[in-house]
């Protein structure tokens, strides 16, 4: 089951990266995620009142929330970014690099590190990182690829991830995974809303037109419903196994990328995806 729900999240992220680069590129980052908070709150209410959840976050447990609501702030910021300014064929396979930046949160949390074929899988998800500096123009040199702002973002975007995948996971089996989620969507709409009113009204006033109010509406339930079954899955299996697997978005993102958008030179960002993929599976059996 942990499997199964980590396939489905790295679907559902590939899709967030095509409906951002398709339909809302020009909003605002920081609306979209509000958009995304704002929804989670609501649906995780609904869920504890009208199922058999409760919630309740012990004192202790509100320094994982706010861990969580950092880490996923400046995650998703650059996510949002990357995907509305670059090519999402970029963004998932350089977000797939996150298992790395997973090791070290995991040796502080449980002491372990990657056996050979985890260091086999960091070398295989650098090679598809690199392979992927070739997609837009021939010859370019490796170096290229994180000179571009989408790819950066996605970088950073990864450093934060594998931080949280740890999190995520600690919170969750701590928490309980309605009571974690709805604790860290409510603080980050509760932080971040007052500062998207003040800043860009204009946008966030944009986002309630039909249109637009649709479009942030299904990001933002592939969003909440994608982090749901992750932190599902962490509460499973161990996150660096949930992490590994949810970052196969990387070939669904270039398959998207390709279809939606049209973008160039599929086959050699497919083989970089590939090649990161491998990585990370690597890292899934070395746990």
């Amino acid at each position: 089951m942990w499997f199964a729900y980590s396939l489905a999240a790295a679907v559902l992220q590939a899709g967030q990266f095509a409906v951002v680069k398709g339909r809302a590129r020009h909003v605002p980052p920081l609306v979209v995620i509000v958009w995304v908070q704002v929804f989670g709150v609501t649906a995780w209410t609904v869920y504890v009142l009208l199922g058999n959840a409760r919630f309740a976050v012990p004192g202790g447990g509100w320094r994982w929330v706010l861990a969580s609501v950092v880490l996923a702030a400046g995650m998703n910021y650059l996510l949002t970014r990357a995907s509305a300014s670059g090519d999402i064929s970029i963004v998932g396979p350089v977000l797939a690099l996150s298992p790395i930046f997973t090791i070290l949160p995991d040796r502080v949390f449980s002491g372990a590190l990657p056996a050979g074929l985890g260091w086999l899988g960091i070398a295989l998800s650098v090679a598809g990182t690199i392979t992927l500096s070739r997609g837009r123009t021939r010859g370019i040199s490796p170096r290229a690829l994180f000179r571009r702002e989408d790819a950066l973002c996605a970088l950073g975007a990864a450093v934060l991830l594998g931080a949280l995948a740890a999190v995520d996971r600690r919170a969750g089996l701590t928490l309980g995974v309605p009571s974690y989620l709805l604790a860290t969507h409510g603080c980050t709409a509760l932080l971040l809303a007052p500062v998207v009113v003040a800043r860009t009204p204009r946008a966030l006033a944009a986002t309630l037109a039909p249109g637009p109010l649709g479009v942030m509406l299904g990001h933002a339930a592939l969003a909440v419903l994608g982090t749901a079954m992750q932190i599902v899955a962490a509460t499973l299996a161990p996150a660096a196994y949930v992490n590994s697997v949810r970052r196969t978005s990387a070939v669904f993102a270039v398959l998207m990328g390709r279809a939606l958008f049209d973008e160039p030179d599929v086959a050699g960002r497919l083989t970089g995806a590939a090649l990161a993929t491998a990585g990370v599976a690597c890292l899934l059996l070395a746990g």
